[in-house]
């Protein structure tokens, strides 16, 4: 037995989640849409020497770039791409770890489904650019394109795959790392990543993990995403908090009595991630989820640049 729901309940829960892919889609290429008339793209031309991977062909990948000897060996066409060529790729990840489903209110969706929504919009708003991207961590090379594309909006969205990683309390990543904290997978020189995530871990754990992704020159883009209520802590009277991931219960009987020191921590741990971005060349910015989810997608955009960087 895997412990897992009954199998009646997992459909019900894939069929729901399953029923978010045309309207986070049609979300997604809105914002998209709306970013892509105020930017222009950010490809580089040049040739990079050297070698990085092989990856299966693709449909409008250049026939030079085929490597004839790699695909005799196997039923498969592969490409050799290099270190340049890589290096104009952009690695995405969110946090699904279940704070990210925290939401204050009914009017406001989750954490997890704004940072769900400014991924695909980013990587929409990359394809239509020609730029390659991937979700760190998964087996799927950067690639462009509308298969891409699809291919990347069906594993954000997949249940089993979601269902899988909480139900182990790990993502569904190639080295298992926490949920709450992307894999330090190795990166090609000078690629970049996009993470979004609350970043309501220790940070420590942050600080080793972005000083792992940033080696040989990788650049990046920290958005933590946060309800306003996580924000403003706007509650009045006896209030009991209860964590999402297995922190014990916290009981406050006049939530007003801590507003400011609890105001203080969290501009404390902000200023502390800005440092963190700051020591390795990144970015970092601030989203609530009660704002414009284009204004989001465009400093994200903006900040990829490379002359944005801290």
């Amino acid at each position: 037995m895997d412990g897992g729901p009954p199998t009646l309940e997992r459909q019900q829960r894939a069929e729901q989640l399953a029923s978010r892919f045309p309207a986070l889609l049609v979300a997604a290429e809105r914002v998209a849409t709306t970013v892509a008339q105020g930017v222009h793209g950010r490809r580089r031309v040049g040739q990079g020497e050297t070698f990085w991977q092989f990856r299966r062909y693709e449909h409008g990948d250049e026939i030079s770039t085929i490597d004839w000897r790699q695909t005799a060996k196997s039923r498969f066409v592969f490409v050799r791409e290099t270190e340049w060529e890589a290096a104009q790729s952009v690695w995405l990840w969110r946090d699904t770890s279940p704070s990210m489903d925290y939401t204050s209110s009914p009017d406001l969706g989750s954490k997890r489904e704004r940072a769900d929504l400014l991924l695909l919009a980013l990587a929409a708003l990359l394809m239509r650019g020609g730029e390659r991207f991937a979700l760190l961590g998964h087996e799927h090379p950067p690639s462009t394109g509308r298969a891409a594309f699809n291919r990347l909006t069906a594993t954000v969205l997949d249940p089993i795959v979601r269902d899988s990683a909480s139900a182990k309390g790990t993502a569904a990543t190639s080295d298992n790392a926490p949920d709450n904290l992307p894999p330090g997978d190795p990166l090609p020189r000078y690629g970049q990543v996009v993470l979004l995530s609350d970043f309501l871990v220790p940070l420590p754990e942050i600080r080793a993990v972005a000083l792992r992704l940033a080696d040989r020159g990788v650049g990046g883009v920290m958005m933590q995403v946060l309800d306003p209520a996580e924000v403003q802590l706007p509650f009045k009277g006896r209030i009991k908090f209860s964590g999402f991931e297995n922190e014990d219960d916290t009981l406050l009987s006049r939530v007003e009595a801590v507003r400011t020191a609890y105001h203080g921590r969290l501009e404390d741990h902000q200023a502390g991630l800005e440092a963190i971005a700051r020591q390795i060349g990144w970015h970092f910015t601030t989203h609530r989820t009660d704002t414009s989810p284009e204004s989001a997608l465009l400093h994200l955009y903006t900040a990829m640049a490379p002359e944005a960087g801290a």
